[in-house]
């Protein structure tokens, strides 16, 4: 019998059952053996569990520092993160020891984009912050701010990938008008979708009702949206972030939302709707309990669908690698 390509499969629950059947389906269950680990998200494997495996996939795992070289030592030859962003992973690192480092671009995009317009349909709507009156024993129809209706109103995407361009026709299905601002993106390529290019981020910011943000974490884009920028906003504004949470200066965006409590609505912004955090072990207090702020736990990736994709993107990654010999569609360079 060949010799069976081992690779740990290091997720937060260690299953493998739902792994080994889409292997199965592509016939390399008896080439590919999965060892499932479960882990605490965020831990890093260890030299003991890497051990004797050629392969890696990892959910929620670093791969940084010592880890590096101890996936060089174990043999590691293909590292599969099951995500789209990559600052948890080492990439030059891996790639110097001779490692292939690959991951799951748009695996999510769908689900991300709903979870962004359900994020502003519930600023707009008031959802949330009505119910929570609710459960205090109010019952109020018109408390807090003003609800507009959608038709008319002006969405701004900041950036313009898979998940951005997901969310244009949901947004256009509202009667919304929509503004990018995307450095890398034509004004003709835009106009293909319905949308309007601005040339600054500081047009887009003026001139919209809800702000998405959907970039990278990069240098450029680290404190994206300052105190400076939030001035921008129309106080009847809202911001929307499902990106990272590092793109947002928080302690300024719980001065401007201050703002527009204290003003009665005349400064700042009005809400706004986070599912990233910059520390979401230790978030800010005062912005995730600030009475017009909504954030969700960094859920918008997960559905059953996202989770299926990420097994057969990662799959794929090691399949490409340890059987095929070649290099992954998805391989990430440093």
């Amino acid at each position: 019998m060949t010799q069976r390509h081992r690779v740990l499969f290091y997720t937060l629950d260690g299953k493998t059952d739902k792994a080994n059947d889409i292997l199965r389906s592509w016939g390399m269950d008896e080439s590919i053996e999965l060892v499932g680990c479960a882990h605490p998200a965020m831990a890093a494997p260890t030299e003991e569990q890497l051990q004797g495996c050629e392969g890696f996939v990892g959910e929620f795992a670093p791969v940084l520092g010592d880890t590096v070289g101890a996936m060089a030592r174990a043999g590691i030859r293909v590292a599969a993160s099951m995500s789209i962003g990559m600052n948890h992973m080492d990439v030059a690192g891996l790639q110097a020891r001779g490692i292939t480092v690959a991951n799951c671009p748009g695996y999510c995009a769908e689900d991300v984009a709903t979870h962004a317009v359900a994020l502003m349909l519930d600023l707009m709507r008031k959802v949330t912050f009505t119910n929570r009156d609710v459960v205090t024993g109010a019952w109020d129809p018109k408390a807090g701010y003003q609800a507009y209706r959608t038709q008319g109103r002006t969405l701004g995407l900041v950036f313009f990938g898979r998940i951005a361009r997901a969310v244009v026709p949901v947004a256009q299905a509202l009667g919304m008008h929509v503004l990018v601002w995307a450095p890398t993106k034509t004004a003709a390529e835009l106009a293909e979708v319905g949308c309007e290019k601005v040339e600054r981020l500081d047009d887009l910011l003026a001139a919209a009702d809800v702000v998405s943000l959907h970039c990278p974490l990069i240098p450029e884009t680290r404190g994206l949206i300052g105190a400076r920028e939030l001035a921008l906003m129309k106080p009847t504004a809202y911001l929307v972030n499902t990106a990272r949470g590092e793109l947002v200066d928080e302690k300024a965006l719980v001065v401007a939302l201050n703002e527009n409590v204290a003003s009665g609505g005349a400064r700042g912004i009005r809400a706004a709707g986070l599912d990233v955090l910059a520390h979401e072990r230790t978030p800010l207090r005062a912005l995730i309990e600030h009475e017009r702020c909504i954030v969700t736990p960094h859920c918008a990736y997960d559905s059953v669908e996202a989770a299926g994709a990420l097994r057969r993107m990662s799959l794929e990654a090691v399949c490409d690698v340890l059987m095929r010999g070649k290099e992954p569609v998805n391989v990430v360079r440093a």
